[in-house]
């Protein structure tokens, strides 16, 4: 990751793309955070010397390029300009990744040109995909948007996916999880290149838990019904009917008429999860639902089917990062409200 060097009077230079199709708010919001943490900067005496250079670079051939939604960026260069960087931001690409992957394929060689020329590269969300197709993630850790994670580590099975993580540091590339994870990958820089005094006063200025839950807090599990295998899909609802008492996995098999060996073997071909993973999954998720609706943490076990509170605990910190408890203090109905609406009080006549 850039730093500045004691004597280096040359702004950081750091190029954000903006990709066709891409979503505008991480390149507008990084270019932004970069202004106005530069502003806080000047009241810090170590830090009022550094300056950052921060730029849009279109994807495209023309410097106009349009994002998601129909929005048109006017970017300040294109790809084809930009020969020398010391960071690349890559941003999140909406949903249909390949075919908006493929719609951003001059952009791959040159990722690799600039990492080549010294350049660190950081992608924020689905853009991972694009580091991934330039070869930069084989042999490293990497993160992306929850809903993501199996197809990138289904596509590039050299890459560590943790699927935890909200920003993975690996020294001259950098992956931030979901959307807004561009937040922390924003003031991550900003540590960087202005200290960590900065950092802390930047993230009090824009109202950013620097301290956010794990990925696993936020993934809403998706139920995996995107195949045509009818047997696995009556499976399928039979556990999610009622998890707390889902039933055993060889009377599944029964049900659908398949032994359990090939009702194993189909049920991961079609979700990719093994049937025991998946009602963990949905089990889990249906405690998660319980706490955000107040159910007591001490009670939560049985909501989900199990007598042992102890190993569901476990369970439920392994998929989710966050203890029960921890979960509810921050998604409960007695969590922080984001907004208070205080109505003014009655005039007397």
């Amino acid at each position: 990751m850039p730093r500045f060097t004691e004597g280096s009077r040359r702004p950081l230079r750091v190029h954000v793309l903006v990709l066709r199709d891409c979503t505008p708010l991480v390149p507008v919001g990084i270019v932004e955070m970069l202004r106005k943490a530069s502003e806080v900067a000047a009241g810090f005496p170590r830090a009022r010397d550094r300056a950052v250079d921060v730029r849009l670079v279109s994807a495209g051939r023309t410097s106009t390029v349009t994002c998601a939604g129909g929005m048109r960026l006017r970017c300040d260069e294109t790809i084809r300009s930009v020969r020398r960087s010391d960071l690349v931001v890559v941003p999140a690409l909406d949903p249909d990744l390949l075919e908006h992957i493929a719609g951003n394929r001059e952009v791959v060689p040159w990722l690799r040109r600039m990492y080549l020329a010294r350049a660190d590269i950081a992608s924020v969300c689905t853009g991972a995909f694009l580091l991934g197709e330039a070869g930069l993630l084989d042999g490293r850790a990497a993160t992306t948007h929850w809903a993501f994670q199996e197809l990138l580590a289904r596509r590039h099975p050299r890459t560590e996916v943790l699927p935890q993580a909200i920003l993975v540091d690996q020294g001259r590339v950098l992956t931030a999880g979901g959307a807004t994870s561009f937040l922390n990958l924003a003031l991550h820089i900003v540590e960087r290149v202005f200290g960590s005094e900065v950092a802390r006063a930047s993230s009090k200025m824009f109202l950013i838990d620097v301290n956010k839950a794990p990925q696993g807090a936020y993934a809403m599990f998706s139920s995996q019904k995107l195949h045509e295998d009818r047997e696995i899909l009556r499976a399928q609802s039979l556990i999610e009917r009622h998890p707390e008492r889902a039933p055993r996995i060889d009377r599944l098999a029964r049900e659908v008429g398949m032994s359990a060996r090939t009702f194993a073997r189909r049920f991961r071909q079609s979700t990719g999860n093994s049937p025991g993973e998946y009602i963990q999954r949905v089990k889990v998720e249906a405690a998660k639902r319980a706490l955000e609706s107040g159910e007591r943490v001490s009670s939560v076990a049985g909501v989900a089917g199990y007598s042992d509170a102890a190993a569901f605990r476990r369970l439920f910190a392994r998929l989710t990062g966050l203890t029960p408890a921890d979960y509810r203090a921050r998604y409960g109905p007695s969590s922080a409200p984001a907004t208070i609406v205080r109505r003014a009080a009655a005039q007397r006549p």
